[in-house]
């Protein structure tokens, strides 16, 4: 679709022709303008259909509008709308089984309807779908109204559905929450049910002379809301009768319950413009013609919708083609620019490449040199100082036992010395954590020592042992 799309909506109601114009240009909706005009009596019909080609073709004249993305609203009292629950398998055929079904849910025969469907829901054992009806008949009226002024609809829409179309474009989804829409246009209300964003049910019936807020609570309980939905729900006003007097009335027949307008805060509309809650639903009608819709039901015949399809497709290969030309040629540019830059930086690259080569050269030399160090700083964490092991022999050694040397080559250990009993140094040595392999590195000999107090005989050694890298009682 193009950036500056506008589509034009034609709501046909039982007292009212209502022409809305929406125009769409960077990712926003701006109501261009509408018109509103009252229904002749019923003993006038040809006039007011003249009326009501003059008025919108002047109107289609004032503000340019292509007439291909038109889409009009029948009366809702000219249509039947059904909730049904159907077995997942029907989903393969359904078109076929709602048409060979249609005379269970609607008092006409196959041959006079017109329908379309939509699924609301697929659970493992059910199909939850809408679907609605409207006789032949009134639906070739408005196509052959409109075709004398040259336009053949994009879609065929109810009221409700396009109030559901603005409604979900504004708000979106919301879990666990109930919303119902109540369009007020004298003399009948419609009550639409939505919960979690998913449209649960519509009645379409007189509005009552007094107590409406019950009759309609009354409706929405007969639907299936139960619990504690009342103080859940919030109540949307709109239509002819659902401006400032009508919220102020119904916000009064609902007590206790959350009643304003519909959200309309992601449509652009100008300033002080009072009746766009009078005509919300008719606001909704064009949007089909802009973007995606959650509602896609649509009562024109599906011969005609080929129609549409058909001439849309030749104009969609044609863009098509030229899109692809004109991408082409940006792309083949492009590419050539590149490649212009690319040789100059390949160029650059080879000049650059020895002085590259001697970088990454200096830098594995400071990774290998970074290597050692870690490597050496492991073995000096690792290692055990001279202090601990002298503080370890003072300990476990005797006080008989003289050592006159002691020799230390990286964890191997030599002592030397003279000891009452050399044989009994063994066993104390073996026993510290701080020792392993301790064993005698030459014979032990005996030596008398001269005292004062006579000769002592003391047994000479040299012991070998290794350090076990843990310390003395770790």
């Amino acid at each position: 679709m193009a950036i500056f799309d506008s589509s034009l909506g034609i709501e046909f109601k039982g007292n009212h022709l209502i022409l809305t114009l929406l125009r769409k240009s960077f990712r926003k909706i701006r109501l261009v303008d509408y018109r509103i005009y009252p229904i002749a009596s019923e003993g006038q019909k040809e006039l007011q259909q003249a009326q009501w080609l003059n008025q919108i073709t002047t109107f289609m004249a004032q503000q340019s509008i292509d007439k291909e993305k038109v889409s009009i609203a029948i009366p809702r009292e000219k249509v039947m709308v059904r909730f049904l629950r159907l077995p997942p398998a029907t989903q393969e055929n359904l078109r076929q089984v709602l048409e060979y079904e249609a005379p269970k849910y609607i008092p006409f025969d196959q041959e006079e309807i017109c329908f379309d469907y939509q699924i609301l829901r697929h659970e493992k054992d059910n199909l939850d779908v809408i679907v609605v009806f409207a006789k032949k008949e009134e639906i070739n009226f408005y196509l052959a109204l409109l075709k004398k002024i040259g336009i053949q609809p994009l879609s065929i829409q109810i009221a409700s559905q396009a109030a559901l179309n603005l409604f979900f474009y504004n708000r979106g989804d919301k879990e666990n929450e109930y919303s119902v829409l109540l369009d007020l246009s004298e003399p009948f209300c419609e009550i639409n049910l939505i919960h979690s964003g998913k449209w649960q049910e519509s009645f379409y019936l007189p509005l009552p002379p007094d107590k409406k807020g019950e009759k309609i609570l009354t409706m929405i309980r007969q639907a299936g809301w139960k619990g504690d939905w009342v103080s859940q729900s919030t109540f949307f006003i709109y239509g002819m009768d659902g401006g400032e007097k009508g919220l102020s009335t119904w916000g009064k027949a609902l007590p206790g319950e959350r009643v304003s307008f519909p959200p309309r805060d992601r449509l652009e509309v100008e300033e002080g413009e009072s009746k766009m809650e009078s005509i919300y639903a008719s606001v909704g009608l064009p949007l089909k013609g802009l973007i995606p819709t959650r509602m896609d039901l649509n009562l024109l015949p599906l011969e005609l919708r080929k129609k549409v399809r058909q001439i849309g497709k030749p104009l969609f290969v044609i863009f098509l083609v030229l899109a692809v030309i004109l991408s082409f040629t940006w792309g083949w540019g492009v590419y050539r620019r590149y490649q212009n830059e690319l040789n100059i930086l390949r160029a650059e690259v080879k000049k650059r490449k020895p002085e590259v080569e001697a970088i990454e050269n200096l830098r594995k030399q400071r990774e290998e040199l970074a290597k050692e160090l870690l490597e050496m700083e492991k073995i000096r964490a690792g290692e055990v100082s001279k202090v601990e092991i002298f503080k370890e022999l003072a300990q476990i050694l005797p006080s008989t036992v003289w050592i006159w040397n002691f020799k230390l080559t990286g964890k191997e250990i030599e002592i030397s010395g003279f000891a009452d009993s050399a044989s009994d140094l063994i066993p104390l040595l073996d026993r510290s954590p701080l020792f392993e392999k301790v064993e005698f590195l030459a014979p032990v000999t005996k030596e008398r020592e001269k005292r004062t107090d006579g000769d002592k005989e003391k047994e000479r050694f040299k012991i070998k042992m290794r350090l076990e890298g843990r310390r003395a009682g770790s």
